[in-house]
């Protein structure tokens, strides 16, 4: 429609084509650029000179007879009679559609053009059809003549003297399968980058569309109200318009270099945000959902990629990449959904949740301060996992979750008695105590947790990222194929306890834009090969690879399979309840420590955090504080290294930050090297054969340090086996005049009763797997220079084909036999103690 205003990309990308000039004479052999395509001469005579009494749908049927002359085909000259001969094709675009449908049949047979589709092509250009403005029905007759993965000139080139024109591509259409927030972000990251040449479809059975035709989500959806934590390297990456809508202007400092946000909230910004005005035509969301059949039958119509980001149990991926998938280990754990309601914010500071998350593995805590809602999550062995159910014996999960029941005994609203959660009838059972104390740990309530699901975690992989659709799934595109591609939980799903997934998902649907957009530039569509996607499999293959291998599989080994978790649950009995308490709180204290020297920490610091930290974790049950210290605190150390992200989307000075990154890796990789050929060699005196040290409380309390093995001497000898057990945080207690009551801990959850814990035999040993001593440990925060099959974190080429299965050990039988006590309370670390606790945590451990 003449005047009508078309969304701003597009009038950008049309801005930047009209400078390239049309109809300059080439010659044979000539460079081919993205935007220029070759014409015979003889086409301009064919065309004709302009004479004022003859239009250009005139010119375009004698030009269409001149060429069908020349085809020397039968069928494509008696089709082009009849179509010239049609009066009711009253425009060139009229002309070119009846030549699509009648001589092509909607489709191309092949990539390669052929003469009469440049004369076709030819026509549109001279008629100046690209440059009008035009309805849908034209843009689709274009896209299809220009398709952008149909090769621009014929093979060879026509002889003679040739014409170049601007060469108007056609728009590359993508089909997204799955409107969450990887789906979501990818579809704003093409339509952005790409400037009016990539269209994108959305499909999502959870919308919905309201009288206004907008898209939105009923109030019955399925919601995630999971909080997670958006690295700054990630959103940094995102345009300013992107950055403001997903935070609305007010992202939540919470762990440094990054921003606590519901997942919720992604998912509803980022959907408004699709449908603004500056993606009028560019975006296109259904409400609705897609299966394989649904597909095959032509539901999606046609496009040049499917993208598949319909989360973990992908049915693009079972379809497509049946074969290529690769799962390296597995872990179960449980989710408690609260919201505060209207108390609002969180019972603890972020800071102090920060301190008790890290400082063990058993639980997990993503919430938001700014509204009190997020998920307690709790690591579970098999034999834990199987009693996660509801009343009805029925399996819990998001589609069906289970409930708690309120303190005067009624239900939520929109919950049975069957959906009772199960643990909670047995308030006696250690495993209810476990759940209990986790929540206490945070400080919430029972009347605060609005559903309680339990949630397989499942780390997978996959060995290629894209790959040709299969003939019998293209019948409907407009060429011989598609291609298909992953991303998201689609593409890998990770260990969320470092909370990458979101992140990694983000990342991949900006590199889609960024290589997709690229590859486009440099012609390399042309074809529809896998090769036009390689820059896009080879990042995703790489940003697999980085957290696979140095976030979900570190958490796995430490204590996140069932099977490894259940084994040191089973030994935790053995430690005796000072020791658990004063390495939780050395463990605890050291993390404080060293997170609030970070140039980039959000909160002021705390004080007397020590004293902060016991308060908490006297409430807690002693075979629950016991669990908390065999889980061990986080291996930052094995996750450090250097980020995988999207370089043609990082801005200058992020690039140059990375830089000095990777340079920072190599030089302390070469350091590591040479101190660990001096100790190798006998010259450093201070090397030492002890592998693992308890840490060391900032404060005296009036515990026995020098019985417990923490002080500054030489260790003492373990625990007998008769010693009667002693509980850490009864002792505490008992002597609080010793302790700063000053302690800035926010208890509006606190409960102030002490309750009796459980006992437990103070057994001296607890068996530990054996295996080769690990390399000296190094500080904590020291980056790691990281090699994988021969790549670096630099270039995107890692191959994954030969990775190994991440190991669920199968503890004891036949293993070596270790003094965990005498582990966990051998002196005052000379380092960091999340590194040596990942040195036993992989069983890197000798015997002195």
């Amino acid at each position: 429609m003449p005047g009508a205003k078309l969304p701003t990309a597009t009038r950008a990308f049309r801005r930047r084509s009209a400078q390239v000039g049309a109809g300059s004479p080439a010659t044979p052999g000539q460079p081919v650029y993205e935007d220029v395509i070759l014409f015979p001469k003889v086409y301009e005579e064919a065309w004709g000179a302009i004479e004022a009494n003859r239009d250009d749908l005139d010119r375009a049927r004698i030009f269409l007879l001149r060429i069908a002359t020349m085809t020397g085909d039968p069928h494509i000259i008696n089709e082009l009679r009849q179509i010239v001969a049609i009066q009711e094709h009253r425009s060139v675009h009229a002309l070119a559609l009846a030549i699509r449908m009648h001589i092509y049949g909607d489709r191309h047979a092949e990539f390669t053009p052929t003469p009469f589709l440049q004369a076709v092509r030819f026509m549109l250009i001279k008629a100046k059809v690209p440059e009008a403005v035009f309805s849908d029905r034209q843009k689709q007759t274009l896209d299809f003549f220009f398709d952008p993965t149909l090769h621009r000139n014929t093979t060879p080139l026509p002889m003679g003297e040739l014409v170049r024109y601007r060469y108007p591509a056609g728009r590359l259409k993508i089909c997204i399968i799955g409107g969450g927030p990887t789906g979501l972000a990818s579809a704003i990251s093409l339509a952005e980058k790409g400037a009016g040449r990539i269209e994108v479809h959305v499909w999502e059975q959870r919308w919905v569309m309201d009288a206004n035709g907008r898209i939105d989500y009923p109030a019955t959806a399925k919601r995630r109200d999971q909080v997670v934590t958006l690295q700054d390297s990630v959103t940094t990456l995102l345009s300013q318009a992107s950055f403001d809508a997903l935070f609305a202007g007010r992202p939540e400092r919470v762990w440094p270099g990054s921003a606590n946000i519901q997942i919720r909230k992604v998912e509803d910004r980022f959907l408004k945000r699709c449908q603004t005005e500056e993606f009028r035509g560019l975006i296109y969301l259904h409400a609705e959902g897609v299966t394989r059949e649904e597909l095959q039958a032509g539901k999606c119509g046609d496009f040049h990629v499917l993208l598949g980001a319909d989360g973990a149990a992908s049915w693009v991926r079972g379809s497509y990449f049946r074969g290529y998938e690769n799962e390296r280990g597995k872990s179960y754990a449980l989710g408690l959904a609260f919201d505060r309601g209207a108390r609002g914010g969180l019972p603890w500071s972020q800071s102090l949740n920060m301190f008790l998350t890290l400082g063990q593995t058993r639980y997990l805590l993503n919430a938001s301060d700014h509204d009190g809602r997020g998920y307690l999550n709790m690591q579970l062995t098999e034999d834990e996992w199987d009693k996660m159910v509801s009343a009805d014996g029925g399996p819990i999960h998001f589609g069906r979750p289970s409930c708690l029941r309120r303190p005067d005994g009624s239900l939520p609203e929109g919950f049975d008695e069957g959906r009772v959660f199960k643990p909670s009838l047995d308030r006696n059972s250690d495993t209810w105590k476990s759940i209990e104390d986790g929540l206490k740990l945070f400080g919430f309530r029972e009347e605060e947790v609005i559903n309680v699901v339990r949630i397989p975690i499942v780390v997978q992989a996959v060995r290629e990222g894209v790959q040709m659709l299969p003939l019998e799934d293209s019948r409907f595109v407009h060429r011989p194929h598609a291609l298909v591609a992953l991303a998201g939980d689609a593409m890998m799903t990770v260990h969320f306890w470092p909370g990458r997934g979101l992140n990694s998902g983000i990342k991949a649907g900006i590199a889609l834009g960024d290589e997709i957009v690229h590859a486009l530039n440099i012609g390399r569509f042309a074809g529809l090969q896998l090769d036009a996607m390689k820059e896009y499999n080879d990042f995703v293959l790489k940003l697999q690879n980085r957290e696979h291998d140095k976030r979900s599989i570190p958490i796995l080994n430490q204590s996140g399979t069932p099977e490894m978790l259940g084994w040191l649950l089973q030994k935790a009995a053995s430690v005796p309840d000072e020791v658990a308490v004063e390495w939780l709180v050395g463990a605890m204290s050291q993390i404080a420590d060293r997170l609030e020297q970070r140039d980039d920490w959000q909160f002021p610091k705390e004080v007397n955090i020590e004293p902060q930290i016991r308060i908490v974790l006297r409430q807690l049950h002693s075979l629950t504080l016991r669990e908390m210290a065999v889980s061990f605190p986080w291996p930052t150390r094995e996750m450090a290294g250097a980020e995988v992200l999207p370089i043609r989307s990082m801005k200058p000075e992020e690039k140059q930050k990375w830089m000095q990154q990777l340079w920072g890796m190599l030089t302390a990789e070469r350091k590591r090297e040479k101190d660990s050929a001096r100790a190798r060699a006998g010259s450093n005196p201070n090397v030492t054969n002890a592998r693992f040290e308890a840490p060391r409380a900032r404060s005296r309390s009036p515990i026995n340090f020098a019985r417990l093995g923490l002080g500054d001497g030489p260790a003492s000898p373990p625990l007998p086996s008769d010693a009667p057990p002693v509980n850490a945080a009864q002792a505490i207690m008992a002597n609080s005049g010793n302790l700063d009551t000053a302690a800035s801990l926010r208890r509006s959850n606190a409960t102030g009763s002490q309750r009796s814990v459980r006992r437990f035999s103070n057994a001296n040993t607890l068996g530990v797997p054996g295996a080769t001593p690990s390399p000296p440990a190094s500080e904590q925060n020291e980056p790691e220079y990281v090699t994988t099959n021969g790549g670096d974190e630099v270039h995107f080429s890692a191959d994954s084909r030969s990775r190994p299965r991440s190991p669920s050990p199968q503890p004891p039988a036949g293993f070596g036999e270790m003094n965990l006590t005498r582990l966990l309370s051998v002196k005052r670390p000379n380092g960091s103690v999340l590194s040596d606790a990942m040195a036993l945590a992989l069983f890197r451990v000798d015997e002195d």
